[in-house]
């Protein structure tokens, strides 16, 4: 009876010549992943590296790897799901490469501790959008990952594409791929010992997903962090602490190939094309790896390290304040202090978030003010909204009722935000400051910080975005406090002293304005 390999040669025969080496090829191939593991050559640059530590010591629960685009955060994120399932892929200590121009490699990019004895359930999940999951993961796992020790099972839930949603390894190990466009009640099915997230993920699917690692867990996460990020770095990023929350950052250039040291295998002129292409609204965040939430962001010219500052004493004789309101039904009522010195600096020195009764409501105002020299107060133009369906009089005139006497401030949006602009501007040169700002933030106001540092245009979404007319309002989501200083700053405050009248002798006292 004749071998199998006789067999095949015997059909092999019989097929035409181009079918034959097409067969021949495809066989040296699954011949070569046979004996070669591709993981074994990978390597990261210098930010990658950083990344795989910080995962590797497993010493943080949230690890993150917030770059821009091009940077590699895929490929690293596979090559660390490679090295969590088949353990540390050993590298070639004899790589002329490595010696000619990094001096010598490692004994592993991945001798750590998760990566030698992982700790946790082996059952894992992948998670990102939809496009990513087909012409990145999947596409990345099948080249780093050994393609004699899994096996894949598919899924036709999107659109009845088939995409590998299961990934069982012969280690024992076994991971899904989800989307983010799957409800959020997908992902609370089973416990899990390893979570990467590639790209931003709604916050609920992030909530499903972390409730999964009561057995113990790790994340892992590698983002470019464009629109709809916001909850990302206020929730997490800002929070980070070494222990629960860490990350690394890095740029485009972080990867490029003649910056010494970086690793990098990206070429200078195609960074420079590439990113001369970016929107520029998108440029901080594909370029820098800043947070994409800031995409279209109003007052581009607030920077904290220059415009937030701690707070000192507010006197009645060297400042005037003034002071704004912004109300709304649902929400408590937004309250900005303003004050003017005889330069014309100004600061915004208090705030108050305030949800109760008028009288309650200026029992609290009242307390914020001592110690100022209050010169007008503003509130929201619908703050004399009357309903004419009740006798119920506007919010304006009840206050008057608690001797709170309040004006109309601007409706000028535009003009608003453009003197708001005008007031950020400065030059910082050098080391010095050329030009400084006129408007500061006391650090104790940190609602009015939060807001400017979101507050964005509202732009359209869709397959249509491209075909409409920018709408040119910002969103109108979490501006109280910033619209407060847009009518602060429109009104052209001005410094005055207190002025004392002489004597009056005939009434033996002194009057004060």
């Amino acid at each position: 009876m004749p071998t199998v390999d006789e067999h095949i040669k015997e059909k092999l025969k019989k097929l035409p010549r181009e079918d034959v080496q097409e067969f021949l090829a495809v066989k040296e191939e699954l011949d070569k992943r046979q004996t070669e593991n591709l993981a074994e050559t990978f390597v990261p640059n210098k930010k990658a590296e950083e990344f795989i530590r910080q995962v590797g010591m497993n010493e943080v629960f949230i690890n993150m790897f917030v770059a821009a685009n091009g940077v590699g955060k895929s490929c690293a994120l596979v090559n660390i799901l490679n090295a969590i399932c088949f353990g540390a892929p050993k590298h070639d200590l004899n790589r002329s490469r490595w010696k000619k121009e990094w001096g010598g490699p490692p004994k592993s990019f991945f001798d750590y501790p998760l990566f030698n004895d992982f700790p946790y359930l082996k059952k894992g999940r992948i998670i990102s959008d939809p496009t990513t999951i087909k012409e990145k993961i999947v596409p990345e796992l099948k080249k780093w990952f050994p393609s004699n020790r899994y096996e894949v099972k598919y899924d036709t839930r999107k659109e009845g594409k088939l995409y590998e949603s299961k990934w069982v390894t012969d280690t024992g190990f076994e991971f899904d791929l989800m989307t983010t466009e799957q409800d959020a009640k997908e992902f609370e099915s089973t416990d899990i010992g390893f979570m990467l997230f590639d790209e931003p993920i709604p916050k609920a699917i992030y909530k499903a997903c972390i409730a999964r690692g009561r057995r113990g867990m790790i994340v892992i996460w590698g983002f470019t962090p464009l629109s709809y990020s916001a909850w990302i770095k206020d929730d997490i990023y800002d929070k980070r602490d070494g222990v629960m929350i860490d990350y690394i950052n890095a740029d485009v250039w972080d990867n490029c190939d003649d910056v010494e040291g970086s690793r990098g295998i990206l070429k200078r002129d195609h960074i420079n094309r590439m990113i001369s292409q970016y929107d520029e609204n998108e440029r901080e965040a594909r370029i820098k790896g800043k947070f994409g939430h800031l995409l279209g962001l109003v007052h581009k010219g607030f920077e904290p390290k220059i415009h937030v500052i701690d707070p000192f004493d507010i006197n009645k004789e060297d400042y005037v304040v003034g002071m704004a309101l912004d109300t709304h039904p649902r929400v408590p009522d937004a309250l900005s202090w303003m004050a003017i010195d005889s330069k014309g600096r100004k600061f915004i020195i208090a705030e108050l978030w305030f949800k109760g009764t008028d009288a309650e409501l200026k029992a609290e105002i009242l307390k914020m003010e001592v110690g100022m020299r209050i010169i007008d107060r503003l509130i929201d133009p619908s703050g004399f909204n009357e309903d004419d369906r009740t006798t119920e009089v506007s919010f304006g005139e009840r206050l008057k009722k608690q001797k709170l006497f309040f004006r109309a401030g601007s409706k000028k949006l535009h003009e608003c935000i453009r003197r708001t602009d005008n007031a950020f501007k400065y030059e910082y040169r050098d080391g010095q400051m050329i030009t400084a700002p006129e408007l500061y933030i006391f650090r104790t106001c940190p609602r009015h910080i939060k807001e400017l540092l979101g507050y964005v245009w509202d732009e359209y979404k869709g397959k249509t975005a491209d075909e409409k007319t920018a709408k040119g309002q910002p969103k109108d989501k979490d501006d109280h406090f910033v619209e407060n200083i847009h009518r602060l700053l429109i009104e052209e405050f001005k410094y005055h002293p207190i002025i004392r009248r002489k004597k009056n002798t005939k009434f033996n006292k002194y009057a004060h304005i």
